[in-house]
């Protein structure tokens, strides 16, 4: 052996010691907290402590939600599980009967079927999931304890509803208030989430919580809520002010969750745009607009005098447009209110080609499509997902707004949409017909999709129908008559379940230029079915068939994909228990642009196979061996050091198992 390799091998064992040394002790950290709480609760009888006068209620019923890991008619990984007494804290775990979203990571956004960002977001919108929350009684809130069990700290924003009569000044309908906001806070320990929140003085029963998973190792498991609080308002408050003086002494391992949104504000600075350029730019207005230590009147070119330190009206229109840009739809508003000048540039269509609402779910009604319609004749990109909570929104008012787009709208994304009707949603495709992206994801009380057997979308590009209803028929009619379809999420559709291989034979008949596809949970697709799919779509960069156990690797279709599908760069197969070594050599050698696996759940992969794949797949960012017989943590944390580029995932249900 050369003394380079000896120093390698040094190396390697160097760094074999780090990870071993860094697994021991996240285990102390995890083992502690939980010890911590388990003292408590053999102590007090419960992990948190509250005044005797107080009532402490768990979630009765979860009433909406915008994506869980789990199928539709189970009790595994869903979102249903939040609800009732917590089981399973303080463990630390990936637990079944956990509460779980369908994301997690920077992974969804990177992949293929990701969609660009609307221009106009607010950058603090960094919402993702939510979840609605309702209890049994209503209470003015003194505390809210969120239990995390798994990868937690993606929580941004709690909301809750005031019912009240008379809380919308000019409708008396109920509003969203935000108690709380701040930037992910991932940590690697259970914990109870119980931020500072923001006094109120309405009585609720409805808890809201919105998440940014984007920063998590793996998914976030949570068990359960309590909403804490009284039927006396001064009750509640002194109780909130009592506990907020001993939240630390309390969770003294898990300080960071009591910061309050005003210190996370300290601790993160606003962004600023940097205006250095138009110091020139001002620099000169100011030596034509005075002469002798003068100032000078300046006109505009419409003839109306000016005050020569108002420099805007001078810039060039592009300019100005381009400042402009930076803003969000809200400031935008805004600032069209401040001068006649003003409110004729923030008027201009261009500026409103994108229009994206979700970040103001909560205040947008009627009088919003009114107040924007006439900015919109250039609107191309359209989000009102997660808007119309309350009959705030109704479906005549949202058709006559689309009226005014002058059918130029090609992306309409309606996700969680309350207000969506069966016949709004007929009423929009007939307006819209030069839509190329549609997302109708999660709105699973719309029955009716015939709408696609009467009016062809023959420009569609995208569709996500994750979670609705829509039946056989009118999926085939979309195909047919969408033609150049690219990007398609069919997951957990569970009326396309008892007919999903033959809608897959149309789907690959009709759609050949498909680029991406989402077939998550379809449990009933078999070989046969899929096939259809990669042998007439030969575009394919991304598929995802996860807990599609029908899906037999002895089928040979493993082996058939990676030899089709040469573009291929995320492929999910998630909790298939077939999958074998030929399949993973068939991707190593067949898919060279491969940068996301996921093989949870195998049973018959071996060690030298995952090392041949790693090799071989130079451009793998993301591979996810959670559950795979066979493979140990110590396994993965050798790959993670001789892979550093990959992220390597393995879950866990106990961390004595590290």
């Amino acid at each position: 052996m050369s003394n380079t390799q000896i120093g390698h091998a040094q190396l390697n064992v160097h760094m074999a010691n780090d990870e071993d040394a860094k697994v021991v002790k996240f285990q102390k950290e995890v083992e502690d907290v939980v010890e911590h709480y388990n003292k408590l609760i053999e102590k007090n009888g419960d992990a948190s402590s509250i005044p005797i006068h107080l009532k402490r209620l768990e979630g009765q019923e979860v009433t909406d939600f915008s994506s869980q890991y789990g199928s539709e008619n189970s009790f595994s990984y869903v979102a249903s599980n939040l609800a009732g007494k917590t089981s399973l804290f303080p463990s630390y775990g990936d637990f079944i009967n956990a509460c779980v979203f369908r994301t997690y990571g920077p992974w969804w956004h990177q992949a293929p079927s990701a969609m660009k960002r609307y221009r106009g977001t607010p950058s603090n919108f960094v919402s993702v999931d939510f979840i609605e929350l309702r209890f049994a009684k209503h209470v003015y809130i003194a505390n809210l304890e969120i239990f995390e069990t798994y990868n937690p700290g993606s929580i941004v924003k709690i909301c809750a509803r005031d019912q009240q009569e008379g809380t919308s000044v000019d409708y008396g309908r109920a509003r969203w208030v935000t108690l709380w906001e701040g930037p992910p806070q991932p940590c690697m320990k259970p914990r109870i989430f119980s931020p500072l929140l923001k006094p109120t003085e309405f009585l609720t029963n409805m808890i809201r919580l919105e998440f940014n998973h984007d920063g998590q190792d793996y998914y976030t498991e949570l068990d359960g809520v309590r909403l804490v609080g009284s039927v006396s308002l001064s009750e509640a408050k002194e109780a909130e002010a009592f506990m907020n003086r001993n939240k630390l002494a309390d969770n003294p391992e898990t300080k960071i969750e009591v910061k309050d949104s005003e210190e996370i504000k300290k601790e993160k600075p606003e962004a600023k745009i940097e205006v250095k350029d138009l110091e020139e730019i001002t620099e000169e207005f100011s030596k034509l607009s005075t002469a002798n230590g003068e100032e000078k009147q300046l006109s505009t070119s419409n003839g109306e005098e000016t005050d020569a330190l108002c420099y805007f009206p001078f810039l060039p229109e592009e300019i100005i447009q381009i400042l402009l840009s930076y803003l969000d739809t809200r400031d935008l508003c805004k600032l069209s209110q401040t001068c006649r000048f003003l409110r004729d540039q923030c008027y201009d269509p261009l500026l409103f080609s994108d229009l994206n609402l979700q970040p103001f779910w909560a205040e947008v009604d009627d009088r919003t499509f009114t107040h924007l319609r006439s900015r919109c004749g250039n609107l191309k990109r359209l989000n009102v997902s997660w808007c119309g909570k309350g009959d705030e929104i109704s479906p005549a008012k949202f058709v006559e707004f689309l009226w005014c787009c002058n059918f130029t709208l090609e992306t309409l994304e309606m996700a969680c949409c309350p207000f969506l009707t069966n016949e709004l949603l007929f009423d929009a495709m007939e307006i819209c017909i030069n839509l190329r992206e549609l997302n109708l994801e999660s709105c699973t009380w719309i029955k009716d999709f015939s709408v696609f057997q009467k009016i062809p979308l023959k420009n569609l590009r995208r569709l996500n129908l994750y979670r609705t209803k829509i039946e056989d028929e009118s999926m085939i009619s979309l195909f047919r008559t969408s033609v150049d379809l690219e990007h398609l999420n069919i997951g957990s559709c569970c009326k396309l379940n008892t007919s999903i291989n033959y809608v897959l034979n149309e789907l690959g008949s009709c759609c050949r230029k498909l680029k991406t596809v989402d077939l998550w949970r379809m449990k009933n697709m078999d070989s046969e079915g899929f096939s259809f799919v990669f042998n007439n779509c030969p575009l394919l960069e991304e598929i995802d068939v996860g807990w599609c156990t029908f899906l037999k690797s002895d089928s040979n279709c493993f082996i058939k994909l990676a030899n089709t599908c040469k573009n291929l760069k995320k492929l999910f197969l998630t909790a298939n228990r077939t999958v074998k070594d030929k399949d993973l050599l068939a991707l190593a050698n067949g898919c060279p642009l491969l940068e996301q696996l996921d093989i949870l759940g195998t049973r018959h992969v071996s060690l030298t196979t995952i090392m041949r794949l790693l090799e071989q797949c130079k451009n793998l960012k993301m591979l996810d061996v959670s559950f795979c017989v066979g493979i140990t943590f110590s396994d993965v944390l050798t790959w993670r050091q001789m892979f550093p580029n990959v992220s390597i995932k393995k879950s866990f249900q106990n961390i004595s198992e590290l």
